[in-house]
């Protein structure tokens, strides 16, 4: 009986032994994305993208294919799902529909099928101006800024602040056009790297879903594992405070 009872305190041991070490890096992964997350607006878990394309890959983040780009003689505006792009530069999010672009001497105006964007020529944004319904947007041979908006065309030669019917004159509309492989390459790379929080990526390697159903198991048995290296613990204490208690 006692043999029996001195094999089970070893088994016991060494139960909480192996169970402390095989649980231990899941424990400290826990630990330390628990103390990040615990702090996300303070390490502004939420603003920080993920750059690596590795990650991405793993999450299955594609550039989507669907591209609309028109140019200027010295820019390009390009339309990627709902994001406008100022050559390789993240302009707006959340945009409706690319229609054009045209370039003065001053200012770079973007046509979308509710607003015209007024922008300087290094792409900052100066002005957003609401119009209901914009099919096309160009010069005409004055360089003046046209759009034909609701089966109206119109003109503005003063920064978009007044607008007057225009006379039919030719108009060169914008179109269309192809951009250049590096550009797309690398507005293909912003998006993807636009997307995925920090913050996500730690929540996901916290709850084990990183790894998919896999670490989502290995997770569940490791608070299973600690469960059972607690209350092995406790034994072991409980143990050694009565053998204390026998020997007082």
């Amino acid at each position: 009986m006692k043999k029996n009872k001195h094999l089970i305190w070893r088994l016991i041991y060494k139960l909480h032994r192996y169970i402390g070490l095989l649980s231990a890096i899941v424990l400290i992964m826990l630990a330390i994305t628990g103390i990040a997350l615990n702090h996300t607006e303070d390490l502004k878990l939420d603003s920080q993208m993920i750059q690596s394309k590795i990650i991405l890959d793993w999450y299955g983040i594609n550039s989507p294919d669907n591209q609309i780009s028109y140019s200027t003689e010295h820019h390009w505006l390009t339309q990627t799902n709902q994001q406008l792009y100022f050559d390789d530069k993240l302009l707006l999010e959340n945009i409706n529909t690319l229609l054009g672009v045209v370039e003065t001497n001053n200012f770079v105006i973007t046509a979308l099928s509710n607003s015209l964007l007024l922008l300087s020529l290094e792409g900052e944004l100066i002005e957003q101006s609401p119009f209901n319904v914009i099919e096309k947007i160009g010069l005409d041979q004055q360089q003046r800024i046209v759009i034909k908006s609701s089966g109206t065309t119109i003109y503005s030669d003063d920064g978009l602040l007044s607008w007057h019917p225009h006379n039919n004159l030719p108009v060169k509309w914008s179109e269309t056009s192809a951009a250049p492989e590096s550009l797309v390459q690398n507005i293909q790379n912003n998006f993807r790297s636009s997307i995925l929080p920090l913050e996500r990526v730690l929540l996901d390697i916290h709850s084990g879903r990183f790894f998919g159903s896999v670490g989502v198991i290995i997770v569940d048995i490791s608070g299973v594992m600690l469960i059972i290296l607690a209350l092995s613990g406790c034994s072991i204490w409980l143990k050694h405070k009565l053998r204390e208690l026998k020997r007082s």
